[in-house]
């Protein structure tokens, strides 16, 4: 039988039929390279798979290796041909691999018998998900065509494979993780830093959104007087609340728009405090009377259709959580997360803010449960994040203590002495203030050239730490987060203030405002609006074309609260010299509109456009001879 690529591409159908096969998740993957090798016509083919968390690639599937190398065949992410090529996303075909500069012997798995080797990486965009290889005994055995052949192959099979290194963990490894709900003492779990810092405290889980609130008895000591101890609670929690929204309201008034409202009205709801009570009054101790309840709103809300009712799963979970602390009368005067460590599968960027002004240590979130800008407002908030795959972490028994060293990502399960010492020996190496006053008003280099330090600003609390630094302007002021953390659309009137108050606050310096940059992963739960799958395109600047309203309300905020600045309005993502004459058209009619109007605004604002997509480089000409 001859080798035909050809067929391997359009042979989907034979490989979708092994999903009918009542076969092992290890016994599919065999089958898949089975059917590789016998198309290609290759004496091996094997399906490495990468585990994120340990950045290694495992063998999975193998014809033609030793079957016992299966599981035990790990290679680093770089690591010889099969793990260069992806971590460089890209094929490497090798027609005497012996000779190739990224060889690297593997001993007892019979791969020195081959001459030619072709490895592939399985990718989704650039997330890697694991390698196909071949390998033939006949030297330069494999051409151009198999490679692409294999690229379309491992393409189709990219999110499939996805799916079975996830079933095989879950089936597998993570059924001894989650037998035993207490990790042993001393655990080190490797994660992702997204937002750098050290943190300790003591865990607290949310879990996934749609799980239930947990309340473990042995912790609490419930005393007599529950119905008292109940009401003290509520009216404390509702103090505290109060007190925070204004606080919150002065720090983060741009992104905070009464963000802890849901909180008080559940407190003043007689449904929701009304069961509570009823429970208590019937003989239930008041801590598992609040968990009972709280557990039916999060069914309630995690099985509506209606997806900003299912938001609110974690801000029910985040209330119970105060009023728990309160009946403990642990916390009499904050009732957060003082002291704590928030687990978390995932959070909404207004869920972020409301953890952050609770005051949290640190935050563990599931990988794959946070998006640029959770990440980018968590350095913001100067929270510490670190992501991890490992599911056992969401099994901790609260008050377990814990240690994020958010800049190596690594979390410290009931860590000992030795390590509790170095970490308080490295906080305070890492704490150690910088002499602001000591920063030059100005910056020069050594021979006297003038570098102007500008700030990147998210929100408007950066200004106060842009000032403290002694920034001079504003470089990029990222006008979306008042929409994403609101999850909603402010009106023109709303961003004057925000951006007036940005601008003011620097000192009314020069400014770089950039326009909405939502979809991608910058997604507002505005389905309408907002594509199923906005990394197609419908982002930046071609999101605010499609929705001219919006965007005519966001150029005539800029220009009105730039009026005594040099202002520059930055396009994001753009694309093309037509998307930027159409934004330019509306940028004229705005002002046109406010000069008609006799509203004070900025005259002669200045228009770019950011470089940062192939067609914008391609059209550079055309953009420089029109963008300021």
């Amino acid at each position: 039988m001859q080798k035909n690529n050809i067929d391997l591409i359009w042979s989907v159908a034979e490989l979708a039929g092994l999903f009918g096969k009542e076969t092992s998740l290890e016994d599919f993957l065999s089958d898949v390279v089975g059917l590789i090798a016998t198309h290609m016509q290759a004496d091996a083919c094997s399906i490495f798979l990468y585990d994120q968390d340990a950045d290694t690639l495992v063998l999975r599937a193998t014809r033609g290796l030793k079957e016992d190398s299966v599981g035990r065949l790990k290679l680093d992410l770089g690591e010889g041909i099969t793990g260069t090529a992806l971590k460089e996303l890209r094929p490497i075909r090798e027609g005497r691999s012996k000779d190739s500069p990224y060889y690297m012997p593997v001993p007892n798995i019979d791969e020195e018998q081959y001459e030619s080797m072709l490895a592939v990486p399985i990718k989704r965009g650039l997330t890697r998900i694991g390698a196909m290889v071949l390998h033939h005994g006949k030297p330069d055995y494999f051409d151009i065509q198999d490679t692409r052949a294999i690229q379309a192959i491992a393409s189709q099979l990219a999110a499939t494979l996805e799916n079975v290194e996830i079933l095989m963990e879950i089936h597998g490894e993570r059924t001894a993780r989650t037998a035993a709900e207490r990790l042993p003492e001393g655990t080190v779990i490797r994660g992702k830093s997204v937002s750098t810092g050290l943190s300790n405290g003591k865990a607290v889980s949310f879990g996934r959104r749609d799980a239930q609130f947990r309340l473990f008895e042995h912790e609490h000591e419930f005393g007599e007087e529950g119905l008292s101890r109940f009401r003290r609670a509520l009216k404390l929690s509702q103090e505290q609340l109060e007190a925070l929204q204004m606080e919150v309201e002065d720090d983060y008034s741009d992104v905070a728009s009464l963000i802890f409202s849901s909180h008080l009205l559940m407190l003043r709801d007689e449904e929701f405090v009304g069961r509570m009570r009823r429970e208590v009054e019937g003989g239930m101790h008041p801590e598992p009377a609040v968990v009972k309840v709280v557990n039916e709103y999060v069914d309630i809300f995690a099985a509506s259709d209606n997806a900003r009712l299912r938001e609110k799963t974690q801000d029910v979970k985040d209330l119970g959580h105060r009023i728990i602390r309160n009946l403990s009368g642990a916390q009499e005067e904050d009732g957060d997360y003082r002291d704590q460590i928030v687990i978390a599968s995932e959070l909404f960027p207004s869920e972020l803010l409301k953890i952050a002004a609770q005051h949290a240590e640190g935050v563990i979130l599931m990988d794959g449960g946070i998006t640029a800008h959770i990440s980018i407002l968590a350095r913001s908030f100067g929270l510490p994040v670190v992501l991890t795959r490992d599911e056992r972490v969401f099994q901790l028994p609260e008050e377990t203590l814990l240690i994020v060293d958010a800049y190596q990502g690594t979390i410290y399960v009931s860590p000992d002495e030795d390590v509790r010492e170095a970490f308080a020996a490295n906080l305070r190496a890492r704490s150690e203030p910088v002499d602001a006053d000591a920063l030059p008003a100005e910056t020069h280099t050594r021979d006297g050239v003038r570098i102007e330090i500008q700030a990147n600003i998210n929100i408007s609390h950066d200004v106060k730490t842009a000032r403290r630094y002694k920034a001079e302007s504003i470089g990029l002021y990222r006008s979306e987060f008042p929409f994403l953390v609101r999850n909603d659309f402010p009106s023109e009137d709303e961003q004057y203030r925000i951006y007036r108050r940005v601008i003011g606050t620097m000192g009314k310096r020069d400014a770089v405002l950039r326009t909405l940059d939502i979809g991608g992963d910058k997604v507002l739960a505005q389905p309408e609006l907002v594509e199923s799958n906005p990394f197609l395109g419908y982002r930046g600047i071609r999101f605010s074309l499609g929705n001219e309203d919006l965007f005519r309300d966001q150029l005539r905020a800029m220009l009105r609260a730039g009026r005594d600045v040099t202002l520059r309005i930055l396009l994001p993502l753009i694309s093309s010299v037509d998307e930027f004459l159409a934004s330019q058209e509306i940028l004229h009619s705005c002002l046109a509109d406010l000069s008609k109007e006799s509203v004070p605004h900025n005259e002669a604002p200045l228009l770019g456009a950011m470089v940062e997509l192939p067609a914008a480089v391609e059209s550079i000409e055309g953009l420089s001879r029109h963008a300021d």
